[in-house]
């Protein structure tokens, strides 16, 4: 299959947490545990054949996201850390990835969702695929975007695709909608506090009404229902401020070269081929010999 361009995005540490909850712990003999890796690699493999792309990027978090921590210091801060029986993996995988060929973009302070909002906005026209399951890439959602959204985690991968007509069939508004319906209704996965007492249809049903989250709060009054009335007239600074922490930053990092940049690459079969024996991935080797017996990837045809 030839592709037209495609860009193909993947939260990084998103993914590669599935990977290591979904299968169970595998060691080598080393013993070393190599269950994220070995799921996340062969996810990669499922993906570049189900999914043709041109360009891509494994996209990850780096470092404390500065600016959103101003505005609310306890963002994500009940999340535990990183299990070390995971932590140990993250060079392996890298290693894997670029070996693989992909591209990795991070930049200090950013979170991994802003860095794909820039690749999106700066996508020249090209198809864009984004794989993650945070509710907030809806709002990237739209012509020419699509967000595959992990259904299943471990080693069979399943992919939903998120249009602008499932989001809107699924919340009740469209994407372009979304930022302001989270406003509402808060993001305990990151710690976000929604409106008291507001839950989704009551977010979708003031937005389907108002239309946006200001006009919602410059017309409260006409709101029938005292309490929730008095709610959205007493919380207009909340709003704004989780509005401007669920909204994605889409300035192009630093150093922005453009689309060229994630051009995927060629992949390294002779060293992914050791890579694989090292770690016993016996089941990944028939696709990476074939690779490297034809001295191309079967993935980027």
């Amino acid at each position: 299959m030839v592709d037209n361009g495609t860009v193909m995005l993947i939260d990084g540490h998103s993914q590669i947490y599935r990977a290591f909850y979904g299968v169970p712990m595998l060691t080598n003999s080393r013993q070393e545990p190599i269950n994220a890796l070995f799921a996340f690699a062969r996810f990669l493999i499922w993906l570049d054949n189900t999914y043709p792309h041109q360009f891509g990027a494994v996209v990850f978090d780096k470092g404390p996201p500065r600016q959103r921590l101003a505005l609310l210091p306890e963002y994500k801060a009940q999340r535990p850390p990183m299990p070390d029986d995971l932590r140990v993996q993250i060079p392996a995988i890298r290693q894997w990835l670029q070996a693989a060929g992909w591209p990795l973009l991070e930049e200090d302070g950013r979170e991994a969702d802003d860095l794909i909002a820039a690749v999106v906005k700066e996508r020249a026209g090209h198809p864009v695929y984004v794989v993650s399951h945070d509710k907030d890439i809806g709002q990237l959602v739209g012509e020419g975007v699509v967000q595959l959204v992990p259904e299943k985690p471990g080693v069979k991968a399943r992919l939903k695709e998120v249009s602008a007509s499932v989001i809107e069939g699924k919340y009740g508004v469209p994407p372009s909608a979304i930022v302001d319906w989270l406003a509402m209704v808060g993001d305990s996965s990151d710690n976000i506090p929604g409106l008291p007492g507001v839950g989704p249809k009551t977010a979708t049903a003031l937005l389907r009404r108002f239309g946006d989250l200001e006009t919602m709060i410059g017309r409260s009054h006409e709101i029938e229902q005292p309490r929730l009335r008095e709610t959205v007239e007493n919380s207009a600074d909340l709003l704004r401020k989780n509005r401007r922490l669920v909204q994605l930053d889409h300035s192009p990092p630093a150093g922005w070269q453009g689309l060229s940049a994630l051009r995927r690459k060629q992949p390294d079969w002779k060293q992914l081929r050791e890579f694989a024996i090292g770690n016993s991935f016996k089941s990944l080797l028939p696709v990476i010999e074939e690779g490297l017996q034809a001295s191309r990837s079967p993935m980027l045809l």
